[in-house]
């Protein structure tokens, strides 16, 4: 149990981090495409109304979900290539998209708290999104 096989543990421990970073980039992927394109969601987003938000949040979500997916398996992918060849240019890449990801999901996470408790119109009244009671 010497120095190569404490490495050789290592290396299997980061492809399977990679490959479970690249199934979450391709669920994000699939989640970001389902609820842009599903029949329900589709059909609230085209309803005209002149004051519908709904619409620009349903396309900045779709658009900033599949830059997130993108940005994650682009960084596993470069991690996974970085620990089978041990290239150092590889592995910096991968962390600055790894960097990436997380610069662009504290925007997110921001935008998410500040906005939790706004309401929206449903069925004439109006609904907080947090406790779905009317006001």
């Amino acid at each position: 149990m010497g120095p190569r096989c404490g490495m050789r543990t290592t290396k299997c421990q980061l492809l399977a981090t990679s490959l479970c970073v690249m199934l979450l980039g391709l669920s994000i992927a699939t989640l970001s495409t389902v609820t842009h394109y599903g029949l329900h969601f589709t059909l609230i987003s085209n309803i005209s109304l002149e004051s519908n938000s709904y619409r620009f949040i349903h396309y900045a979500a779709f658009y900033f979900g599949i830059c997130l997916s993108m940005t994650l398996i682009l960084a596993a992918l470069l991690s996974s290539a970085a620990t089978v060849r041990e290239s150092q240019c590889l592995t910096a890449m991968g962390f600055f998209c790894f960097a990436l990801a997380f610069c662009g999901l504290i925007p997110a996470a921001c935008w998410r708290y500040m906005h939790s408790t706004e309401g929206y119109r449903c069925c004439g009244g109006l609904k907080t999104s947090v406790s779905g009671k009317e006001e």
